[in-house]
């Protein structure tokens, strides 16, 4: 598994999102920009990706994922 492939795999679940990834290895980076986010915390955010990509930790494919979700408003906060 690749940054593109982790990218194909969950945007159809966040289908107005964006989603940005780099990997070294079987550890990413991921940032998802939506707005379905809006009204989670953090932790519920983190845990609606991780739900997606579980069968990639349990196979070894991802070994770590930090993991920034935020909404488009957030987002454009800190640009």
């Amino acid at each position: 598994m690749n940054a593109q492939d982790l990218i194909d795999l969950l945007q159809p679940h966040f289908p107005n999102g964006l989603i940005q990834s780099a990997n070294n290895g079987n550890k990413f980076d991921l940032r998802v920009v939506d707005d379905s986010f809006k009204d989670k915390r953090p932790v519920a955010r983190q845990q609606a990706i991780l739900a997606l990509v579980n069968d990639k930790f349990a196979s070894g494919e991802i070994h770590a994922l930090n993991i920034q979700a935020l909404t488009y408003s957030e987002w454009q906060a800190k640009q």
